[in-house]
Order: structure tokens, then sequence, then C-alpha cells
């Protein structure tokens, strides 16, 4: 019955964060590093939810829907992989690592809610012949409320269904395939880098991508401290693409 209930949790934490997208303004409570966090503090494990809400925001640093291309679901992504590793135990780059095949999944059932409210749609057009504004108020909730359905049901079946056998497959499982996930896990969020500096690479941006880099892995800067002098050399090239546009 313990499990009914932790899996609720989840389930709701899941379906407002991906209700959020097509619900109420998209506040970014979507966003993997926040659903990460959320998961971790609904399951009293904060560390393990940022880890892995973090691991999956890197994954996803490079991705943009943009018109009909759907590019895999994070968010269920992340509500299902962070709370799996909680409840699990498995760890958080191996759990980070069932992020794929989740967000792939979920983005074909993104899809056929998409299908489906294009017959809501039809039917919000008669109304409007009709002048029954009630009618498509209704269309309008429900259609919406689809998209919290599509996070809240798997993501109470996985927990309610996965987490006892998850459990089973790691203690079934050599060592050395959990060592696989765990380094699959460790691996993506470089390929993240690797495509957002693709969509973003030029040649009057690469040397402070080549600044961060030297101080990040060779002179063992924090990470903050890497992005603050980021910061700082992005206000002088600013400051200085301003300064030549007012002086043409």
């Amino acid at each position: 019955m313990e499990l009914f209930w932790t899996a609720l949790i989840v389930a709701l934490i899941a379906g407002i964060a991906q209700w959020d997208v097509f619900g109420w303004g998209d506040t970014m409570i979507q966003r993997p590093l926040v659903v990460g966090m959320l998961m971790g503090l609904a399951l009293g494990d904060l560390k393990t939810g940022l880890m892995v809400g973090g691991t999956i925001e890197f994954m996803y640093l490079g991705v943009v829907a943009i018109g009909a291309a759907v590019p895999p679901d994070a968010t269920m992504a992340t509500s299902i992989a962070a709370s799996l590793s909680i409840l699990s135990g498995i760890g958080a780059e191996a759990g980070a690592a069932l992020a794929v095949p989740v967000a792939i999944a979920s983005q074909s059932l993104q899809m056929l809610i998409w299908t489906g409210n294009i017959g809501l749609l039809h039917r919000a057009d008669k109304y409007a012949e009709q002048a029954n504004i009630a009618g498509i108020e209704r269309l309008q909730y429900t259609g919406s409320f689809l998209f919290f359905l599509q996070g809240f049901i798997p993501a109470f079946l996985a927990i309610l269904l996965g987490v006892n056998a998850v459990k089973a497959a790691v203690e079934a499982v050599p060592q050395w395939v959990m060592d696989s996930f765990t380094l699959a896990g460790g691996i993506l969020p470089a390929l993240g880098f690797a495509m957002l500096f693709t969509m973003m690479s030029s040649k009057k941006l690469l040397p402070y991508f080549i600044i961060g880099f030297a101080l990040a892995a060779y002179l063992e800067m924090e990470l903050l401290g890497v992005a603050i002098i980021g910061v700082g050399l992005m206000l002088l090239h600013v400051n200085r693409m301003n300064e030549k546009a007012a002086t043409n």
C-alpha cells in the first residue's frame, strides 16, 4: 500500500509538470532540473533527484522543438528516471541512462494525444458555428487535461509496477552491465554539450569555448567560477559589439 501512495505522489508531480507545457503558460517547471528536484524533495533524496535531473538537462541543452518536429520527452524521462533511481537505489548515472527509452516512448504518446486533439478541434469548429462558447471551453479543458494524463498514467504505472522489477534486475544482472549503464549515463551529458556546440559554433565564439575548457580541464576550476568568468567575457563581448554598432 505504501508503494501505491508513493506512485500516486510521483504521478501527480509528473502530470502537473507535463501539463505545464500545454496547460497554463509554460512556467518552466517541466525542465529536467526542476522535475528532478521535485522528485527528490517528494521522495526524500534531493541529491539524487538533482543529479539525475541535471544530467538529463545537459542531455537536452541542444534540443529544441521546431514546428512539427517533436523531440523525445525530457519531462517524462526525468520523472521516471529520477524516481526509479531513488526508489530502487540504482544510482544517478545508471538512472539517467533509463531516460533515453522513456523519452522516446513518451514522445510517441505525446504524438498520439496531439492526433486525438485534432478530433476535438473539429468538434470545436462545429460548436463555433453554433456559437456554443461553453462547449468550446469544455473541449479546450479536455484537450489540455490529456497532457496531464500523459504524465500521470505512465509515471504511476512505472513506479507501481516497475520499482520492484528494477530492484530485482539490479540484483540479477552482472556488475559489468550496471557499470555499462553508469558509463552511458556519464557520456550522455557530453552528447548534449556537443549538440549545443554544433548549433552555436562560430569562429567568434570558439575562443571563449577554449578558455572555458582550459579553466575547467587543466586549472581544475569549479564550474561556478568558470560560469562567472564566462558571464564577464560575454558582457565584454556584447559591450564591444554595441560600441562598434554605435560608431557605425
